[in-house]
């Protein structure tokens, strides 16, 4: 048996009110949303703009310090001349966020040439909104639904064993300055040498020889480079020694223009 259940006047006007409520208060905040990401996308246009019109020099001022620690202006000038934004057309972003002092966006660059997808994050400095890295990915990788596009296999190798390379040698010098100097700026806020030393300091007294075998091996790793939920890449591995295992788990952030390390975890299993 169907059942019609019918309101009446009174409450159909509740009901009606209620809803309206519901609609408006979606509104407001699709409205706040915009706003308060506008600026964001406003940096980024000026940015890319600058780009097109080839000024190196306009362009790092839209840069955070942190990006200019970690790209020379040399570096960067490179990269505006090869990049095929110097064609920029206009941009649209899918994804736009705030969260106190950093913003993000997310979406697409269109060129003269092609789409790219593309993720920038902001920090602000001073009361203005800076760009914390750049990210354009290429136009094949757009069925890629992650707003960051992780290295290929090889790459992911190389900056691996980049790291452990790096590390090997801070502790044959029997210090993480080296270390700590090519990690991200981001990490060297949160951590000195000093303390990466203590934290390392049982390496300082293992045999130089020991860890020379890592050199001459290639790592096993545990699982495919993967993001968090926080956008962090995680590397882990081990690689098999004579008679032990040297065990890692690398922690990166994209900063600037590339993927820099913001943790390490390694230790010696026996």
């Amino acid at each position: 048996m169907l059942i019609i259940y019918r309101l009446n006047k009174k409450t159909a006007v509740k009901v009606g009110k209620f809803v309206a409520a519901i609609v408006a208060t979606m509104i407001l905040m699709f409205s706040l949303y915009f706003y308060f990401t506008a600026a964001l996308v406003s940096r980024a246009d000026e940015f890319f703009q600058s780009i097109k019109n080839r000024s190196a020099e306009q362009s790092m001022a839209y840069l955070s310090a942190d990006f200019k620690k970690q790209v020379p202006p040399d570096i960067f000038k490179q990269y505006i001349e090869t990049t095929d934004l110097v064609e920029y057309k206009s941009s649209s972003w899918t994804s736009r966020s705030i969260k106190s002092n950093r913003g993000s966006l997310a979406g697409i660059v269109k060129t003269k040439y092609a789409s790219l997808p593309a993720t920038i994050t902001f920090v602000k400095e001073q009361e203005q909104w800076k760009i914390y890295s750049l990210q354009i990915r290429s136009q094949e990788s757009q069925d890629n639904k992650e707003n960051r596009e992780l290295p290929k296999e090889q790459e992911q190798l190389l900056l691996s064993n980049n790291t452990i390379k790096i590390f090997i040698e801070s502790v044959k010098q029997k210090s993480m300055q080296h270390l700590y100097e090519t990690s991200a700026a981001i990490w060297q806020k949160h951590v000195n040498v000093s303390e990466l030393d203590t934290a390392f300091a049982s390496f300082y007294k293992e045999e130089p020889s020991l860890l020379e075998q890592v050199t001459r091996r290639q790592p096993v790793f545990e699982h495919r480079a993967k993001l968090d939920d926080e956008g962090f890449m995680l590397i882990a591995g081990h690689y098999q020694l004579d008679e032990q295992l040297l065990s890692f788990k690398q922690r990166y952030i994209y900063e600037a223009l590339g993927w820099s390390l913001v943790g390490l975890d390694i230790k010696l299993i026996k």
